[in-house]
């Protein structure tokens, strides 16, 4: 199983936390409903924010180092000669 890296981790718990910090918002500071326009901009506005913040924040995860290409052993490498006619003389 592939590790999911911790900038991904601490953006998808931001994006929780920020639904969770908006439902308490609803609920115990705009007690009779929240005003529309406060909604739009705290539903689009705040979870961008957490999210980025966390991500940003984070720790970037190592990748490991990618193994060296193993060739057959009947396979030589080498290099392709040059193909390009040289350059016509000035006359």
């Amino acid at each position: 199983m592939v590790p999911v890296e911790s900038k991904v981790k601490a953006g998808t718990a931001a994006a929780a936390v920020s639904g969770l910090a908006l439902w308490a918002l609803g609920h115990y500071v705009f007690k009779a409903g929240v005003p529309d326009v406060v909604a739009s901009w705290t539903y689009a506005i705040v979870p961008a924010l957490l999210t980025f913040g966390a991500g940003y924040l984070a720790k970037h995860t190592p990748r490991p180092a990618a193994p060296p290409p193993v060739l057959p052993p009947d396979v030589a490498v080498t290099r392709p000669e040059k193909t390009l006619a040289p350059p016509a003389a000035p006359e």
